[in-house]
């Protein structure tokens, strides 16, 4: 099994992969220059700041890839590289060997979402961030402020060998003078050993050790802060009018500034109505967010192209991404609660009824981008296909492999257990009203104007 996009050669020479890095690199340095803007409130400030992060490249450990590649301000902060959508939609990390096995979440709204909490009246977890909801606030107090440490040390994202590195890559950025002004200057004050360049500078491998810096007890502390600081600084862009800015058609319909078309008013009452859309992606009222924070396992097709399913023998610094290799499969939130990252012994007891579901996540700016991969394995790469699954699931007779995909037939969902039947599978929709969806889904674009 050979993986089917070169992640290395799509980054050195794909004319899309290009103009993006440009564009990471033309954005920091404007937002760079705004932070000396006068008269900024210190909110506006936290913001700017946050998106700097973002755009800031240095974070990672081979200095080569900041957060915006994966989340594209075009895509509703999103992945938007056609390439790798016949990898499942799947970006490689700071080193572009390496590659994860879940699609970007969109960063727009993420900032949104609650603490993660379980309802014992409903039997619901909600919350979090990520598709398996580990990021889950209870650390920082914000689910998206939990969120970037992952990102940042994550060994087939930006790879940090220690969290710590993030903080020294700030202290040594042309901002790093906002940052502690706005943090404290104690946020950036730390006795860093001599070998700290050359141990950030190296990727991070997955051993036991995600702590390599001999740091001091008190600057171990200070660091950790620090880090937290950072993820609350990109909690603030995120929550912020420059990613989340709730200026879509759908929200100047409800505002009563723009009326819907014919075909996109009836894919509202359809969405809100018997095709049960809104009752996972609630649509009502002022600035609704489109999700409700909860998970769902959708039945979702194993996706063999994502590329993760080929790293199974170390790699150039010795790190076996997937002993697993193709049998690998994703148990998603359940995974999460199964494991050792989550410390609630009765969370842990519950991971047998989450086995395969995933965040709901926000639709808004579901239809934006070149190239969008849908749902947490990128399997669908057109919209209206992914509508024509959630009505006809479980109607349409199940492949043997994968031909025939969406249209006389549907694969058997990766994981069994957990299928949602409540909202989707059998729905009963006319081409028409499939695509009637399809029209209201693209009112929910960023950037409207009548």
């Amino acid at each position: 099994m050979c993986p089917t996009v070169r992640y290395p050669h799509v980054i050195a020479a794909n004319p899309t992969a290009l103009s993006q890095l440009a564009a990471i690199n033309t954005i920091e340095a404007a937002s760079v220059a705004g932070l000396s803007q006068t008269g900024l409130t210190f909110s506006q400030l936290l913001e700017l700041l946050g998106e700097v992060l973002v755009y800031d490249r240095s974070l990672s450990a081979t200095g080569t890839e900041a957060c915006a590649l994966c989340h594209d301000a075009g895509a509703g902060f999103s992945g938007d590289i056609p390439p790798f959508a016949r990898g499942g939609g799947i970006f490689p990390g700071t080193d572009a060997h390496r590659t994860g096995y879940r699609t970007p979440q969109s960063l727009a709204y993420a900032g949104y979402a609650p603490v993660l909490s379980y309802n014992t009246a409903t039997s619901t977890f909600t919350g979090g961030n990520f598709w398996d909801e580990r990021a889950t606030g209870l650390v920082t107090g914000n689910a998206a402020s939990d969120q970037p440490e992952f990102a940042l040390t994550t060994p087939f994202e930006m790879a940090l060998p220690d969290p710590a590195c993030a903080v020294r890559r700030v202290s040594l950025a042309p901002y790093s003078a906002v940052f502690a002004l706005v943090w404290g200057a104690e946020a950036l004050d730390i006795k860093w050993p001599r070998d700290t360049d050359k141990v950030c500078g190296r990727l991070n491998d997955g051993g036991a050790n995600q702590t390599p810096l001999a740091l001091s007890p008190a600057d171990r502390t200070r660091a950790t802060n620090t880090v937290h600081q950072i993820g609350n600084t990109i909690a603030a862009f995120e929550t912020s009018s420059l990613s989340s800015p709730f200026t879509a058609k759908f929200d100047a319909v409800q505002a009563g500034a723009a009326a819907f078309t014919p075909a996109e008013k009836l894919g509202y009452a359809l969405f809100t109505g018997s095709a049960h859309c809104g009752e996972c992606h609630a649509a009502t009222g002022s600035h609704a967010l489109l999700t409700n924070f909860t998970n769902a396992n959708i039945g979702l097709p194993h996706n063999q192209d994502v590329p993760y399913l080929t790293e199974n023998a170390p790699d150039r610094s010795g790190y076996v991404a997937n002993p697993a290799g193709p049998g690998f499969i994703d148990q998603g939130f359940g995974g999460f609660l199964a494991s050792a990252a989550n410390t609630n012994t009765q969370w842990q007891a519950l991971a047998p009824q989450y086995v395969g579901t995933f965040q709901v996540p926000t639709l808004r700016n579901v239809a934006a981008g070149r190239q969008r991969s849908y749902a947490h394995n990128g399997y669908f790469t057109d919209l209206k296909l992914l509508v024509h699954f959630f009505n006809t699931r479980d109607v349409l007779p199940r492949c043997t492999g994968s031909s025939g995909v969406g249209v006389t037939c549907w694969p058997a969902p990766e994981v069994s257990q957990n299928v949602n039947t409540a909202q989707m599978g059998n729905l009963g929709l006319s081409g028409a009203q499939e695509d009637a969806l399809v029209a209201f889904l693209r009112t929910l674009t960023d950037g409207y104007a009548q």
